[in-house]
């Protein structure tokens, strides 16, 4: 395997990683925008027309806004939990299994022929090993992240239909108070 090879699997290794650490930093942000949303809507709302709601259109229409946003922030909070639900990412082993690794492969070496060890070194042998397990990881890793962004994508989507209702919310409720409702 190709020194090149190497560089694309680990750099893709990398890649992935890296993005997994950008999901949580933007699932912080989803975390202030969605209770902020939550507080909006509790804020504007209002319990003392309820019982105009099956008499008038407008405070039917503010509540079923009501009723919308909370379920979009509900289930958005959903899809943001499964984005940050703690993913078992594949790594590609630990230093000591590494280590024990060389020292095996290395005692294998001591027992061959020395034409055997002036063509073989220790390095080379656990090149394509490591190549290996980096795109193995790599394509595990990206299949968790798509689901995580996915996810993201989702929960996004829903603060904004909930961010809309608000609006709607807003919207009938300043018209209800300029009639005096």
């Amino acid at each position: 395997m190709s020194r090149d090879f190497y560089e694309l699997c680990y750099d893709q290794y990398k890649q992935e990683m890296a993005e997994a650490d950008g999901l949580y930093q933007k699932a912080a942000v989803m975390l202030g925008v969605i209770p902020l949303l939550g507080a909006v809507m509790v804020a504007i709302g209002r319990v003392d027309i309820v019982n105009l709601c099956s008499v008038r259109v407008d405070v039917f229409i503010f509540y079923f806004a009501f009723l919308v946003a909370t379920a979009a922030l509900v289930v958005s909070v959903v899809f943001l939990f499964k984005c940050v639900c703690p993913q078992k990412y594949k790594t590609l082993a630990s230093m000591d299994m590494w280590q024990k690794w060389r020292d095996d492969y290395q005692r294998w070496l001591d027992e061959q022929d020395d034409e055997w060890k002036e063509t073989t070194s220790l390095d080379d042998a656990l090149f394509p090993c490591i190549c290996t397990r980096l795109a193995e990881a790599q394509a595990i890793n990206a299949k968790i992240n798509e689901n995580r962004r996915k996810a993201f994508k989702r929960s996004v989507q829903l603060a904004a239909i909930a961010l809309a209702a608000i609006a709607m919310q807003a919207l009938f409720g300043l018209l209800m108070t300029l009639q005096g409702v």
